[in-house]
């Protein structure tokens, strides 16, 4: 309304520039014009106010907006250069009129700051500074309708437009001293603005562009200028954290990687919020968040491919050592072998076919291949049942781990049932070959649990999942000294120590084997059942006396025992050993240092 000449009432024009020549103290807004000529060419153009008004006003300034990308209104113009002329808006205008500043203009054109006396205005690119919002629309400075204003003795408004029956709406000197912006806020006059103050409390309130100007020369005047992060700062920044997001992403499992990257987020906020308080910087969050999401995800994306193969790996790899409902439990576990191996409490399991070179002395290789091949299919699938490793064949041997490399705590028992059933199927299998006129044979097992060492074992282009240790060599001595005590089935004491409140066995002897110094209890396996009454009269009770009496020497009476065993069970092998020892001792005795210790020679 003040650019164009009022075309019907022209004597308003007239009155308008009377009452801005009486007051003097008047700035008009102009503007600069973007317009494509008809050639499609853009160009742009000054449009100043009507030149009546700006004859008798102080100045003019342009009241042109900046909005982001978004839409949103977050800067202000600080000058604009058109034809080598610089315009400034409207509040360096008034700030201008306020305190009459020194601008040097070439300085303004290219420095980082824009100098307007004693304010260095931080620009964001090259002719504009942030807003710093005092607060959101409507709330923040007084506003007065124009109508209120005009409604005094002297001007009678229509009835529909007074809002009040009383005269002199406003004291006199209400304005006095103060810097006062007049403009629209209908929105319907399409000047109004999406602002950083646009929602605030539960409230979506556009602000009017003429209190855009108040803000921003609110902005200067207080000197609470708002500062973008250097671009180098954040480009670190950025490169940090998403370096971090890819570490921790990789790394970490899914659900902690999530905790963590959200607590960056979170932390990020919080930083941006805590330095735009005390200080007035403004950091550009969309990058960082859009480069820690994107990196996440492709992160995220990374691992579940590394973790499918590595998956793939393990599977290929143990496929054949255990059952597959093992190597899946290794893999939700994250129990996986390092290569070096790694110090670990197991059992380990030996079994052995006895004189299994004689038997293939007696048949074609073929034979002996195929009734090997059907006796190792049948075992290996019990010790799989019982999520044990296999370890490796030697021949007719078969070496298993308990405990490795899933854990669990109960490997001595899980051992122990798997003897028990591989003894219970060779049975089966026993008396399908005695009804097809096939031989038979026996088989050995030796069971022990300690520490060892347990892993990847050998060189790093061929290697073997394997375990080593004095543990493992005992546990291989004991399979062979079933053949010394005719038995089926021997552990160490740490493993009966470990299944004794559940399982039946009894000890068998105190010994000494080859290679390891130490002396060890050595006890049979039964079973994990209830023995029927005379079994356990017999075979454990009288034998754990027969055995006591033995070690204190008392021959004779422990004689007698094993010889009452043997009545009833005339094949048990170990009361047939005690027989012979307490025979042999009652004639030629041992010396008095003799601790009851026994050598096995054979390994």
């Amino acid at each position: 309304e003040f650019i164009e000449t009022n075309a019907e009432h022209p004597e308003e024009d007239f009155e308008f520039a009377e009452a801005i020549d009486e007051w003097g103290q008047v700035i008009l807004a102009g503007k600069v014009v973007y317009d494509i000529n008809r050639h499609g060419i853009q160009h742009s153009y000054i449009l100043k106010p009507n030149p009546w008004l700006l004859e008798v006003a102080h100045s003019w300034g342009l009241v042109n907006s900046v909005e982001d990308s978004d839409g949103f209104l977050r800067r202000y113009f600080l000058f604009h250069e058109h034809e080598g002329m610089i315009y400034y808006p409207l509040a360096l205008e008034a700030l201008k009129l306020l305190e009459n500043p020194t601008i040097p203009e070439e300085a303004n054109r290219s420095g980082k700051e824009f100098i307007v006396g004693k304010y260095r205005i931080p620009k964001v690119d090259a002719n504009t500074m942030m807003i710093n919002f005092a607060g959101p629309a409507n709330k923040t400075f007084r506003t007065y309708s124009f109508s209120n204003i005009l409604d005094d003795k002297s001007f009678t408004l229509p009835a529909q437009e007074d809002t009040d029956i009383f005269e002199s709406y406003l004291k006199w000197g209400t304005f006095k001293d103060k810097v006062v912006f007049v403009g629209a806020t209908a929105e319907e006059l399409w000047d109004t603005k999406l602002t950083p103050f646009y929602t605030f409390a539960g409230e979506k309130l556009k602000m009017p562009g003429v209190e855009t100007h108040a803000n921003a020369l609110s902005t200067i005047h207080r000197g609470e200028f708002l500062r973008m992060v250097d671009p180098f700062v954040e480009f670190v920044l950025l490169i940090v954290l998403v370096a971090s997001t890819a570490l921790v992403t990789i790394y970490l499992k899914p659900l902690r990687a999530l905790l963590a990257v959200v607590l960056v987020l979170v932390a990020l906020r919080f930083s941006a919020y805590y330095f735009f308080k005390s200080q007035g910087l403004i950091m550009n969050l969309t990058t960082p968040y859009l480069g820690i999401a994107y990196c996440y995800v492709g992160g995220l994306v990374f691992s579940i491919i590394r973790e499918q193969k590595e998956r793939f790996r393990i599977k290929k790899i143990f496929q054949h050592y255990v059952s597959p409902a093992v190597v899946n439990k290794m893999l939700e576990s994250g129990q996986l072998p390092q290569f070096g191996g790694e110090r670990r409490e197991l059992t380990v399991f030996f079994s052995d076919i006895r004189r299994f070179s004689h038997f293939s002395e007696l048949h074609e290789p073929e034979v002996v291949v195929k009734r090997l091949s059907d006796y190792l299919t049948e075992m290996v699938d019990i010790i799989f049942r019982h999520e044990g490793t296999l370890d490796k064949f030697v021949g007719d041997e078969i070496m298993a781990i308990f405990g490795a490399p899933y854990s669990y705590e109960n490997h001595a028992e899980r051992a122990c049932r798997a003897a028990l059933e591989m003894a219970a199927r060779l049975q089966i299998l026993q008396s399908q070959w005695t009804a097809q006129n096939e031989d038979i044979f026996q088989i050995g097992i030796g069971i022990n649990s300690g520490k060892a060492v347990v892993g990847n074992l050998g060189s790093e282009q061929l290697f073997d999942y394997t375990v080593i240790g004095n543990e493992i060599n005992l546990g291989a001595r004991l399979e062979s000294a079933n053949k010394v005590y005719q038995t089926t089935i021997l552990m160490t004491e740490n493993t009966h120590n470990l299944v004794k409140a559940i399982a039946q066995a009894r000890e068998i002897d105190y010994v000494r084997v080859v290679g390891i110094q130490t002396p060890v209890r050595i006890y049979e396996l039964r079973s994990f059942d209830a023995l029927p009454q005379l079994e356990r009269d017999l075979i454990i009770a009288a034998f754990e006396e027969g055995l006591r009496l033995y070690r204190h020497r008392s021959w004779g009476e422990a004689l007698k025992i094993f010889r009452r065993i043997l009545r009833d069970f005339p094949s048990d092998g170990p009361s047939k050993i005690y027989t012979v020892r307490c025979l042999d001792f009652l004639e030629h005795p041992p010396s008095a240092e003799w601790d009851g210790i026994h050598e096995l020679k054979e390994k």
